[in-house]
């Protein structure tokens, strides 16, 4: 297409095949078979997407633990499920720094005798699950300005920049999770944080 200097509208990946044929036909051009097959493959992945997101949905849905980490703010079925299948046990932790040391959320070491150096991120554990809390964070950084862990990595953001404040903020999300699940609560902005700002 850029060869023959297309120029698709922009739009979500899944409407991508329509936007191509919607182009074709506005300007009269011929879709080539092999770019037409090509848009065909995308329609039926995205079909088997779009299945596996209503069989997640539903997943979430009939768990108990996922539906109660799914009222926080930012986490969706795909999060809940990936952090409930990563911890597997809430009760394999003492409290909410080991899970996200677990996860690798905390900052590294890299001292000596001589001198203490503090890293980024240790990013140990199952990436996904790191991935998603971060995308979590975006959410929650977008959606809900004035929720109080938002307020707070908003304030690291001023400080040390936005990507740090929205590090900070997933494993903020992650420890805010872990209590939830331990304490069967739904997530409530005043006692999750007054109750883990000590810990965290």
């Amino acid at each position: 297409m850029r060869t023959q200097l297309w120029r698709i509208r922009s739009g979500a990946l899944s409407s991508f095949p329509d936007r191509v044929r919607a182009y074709a036909t506005t300007h009269a051009a011929a879709l080539p078979e092999h770019v037409e097959r090509l848009l065909v493959m995308i329609d039926g992945v995205n079909l088997q997407i779009r299945d596996a997101d209503r069989q997640l949905l539903r997943i979430a849905k009939a768990h108990p633990v996922c539906r109660l980490l799914m009222t926080m703010p930012g986490v969706g079925p795909v999060t809940a499920v990936r952090f409930v299948a990563a911890i597997d046990r809430v009760d394999r932790f003492a409290g909410a720094h080991a899970v996200q040391s677990y996860l690798g959320l905390t900052p590294g070491q890299n001292s000596s005798s001589e001198r203490s150096r503090v890293t980024g991120i240790t990013k140990a554990g199952p990436t996904a699950v790191r991935w998603v809390l971060v995308q979590a964070a975006w959410v929650a950084w977008r959606s809900r300005p004035e929720d109080p862990m938002v307020r707070w990595a908003r304030q690291i953001g001023e400080r040390r920049g936005r990507h740090i404040a929205i590090v900070a903020l997933a494993r903020k999300i992650s420890g805010i999770l872990f209590a939830m699940w331990r304490d069967q609560a739904s997530y409530q902005a005043s006692r999750t944080w007054s109750s883990l700002a000590a810990t965290m």
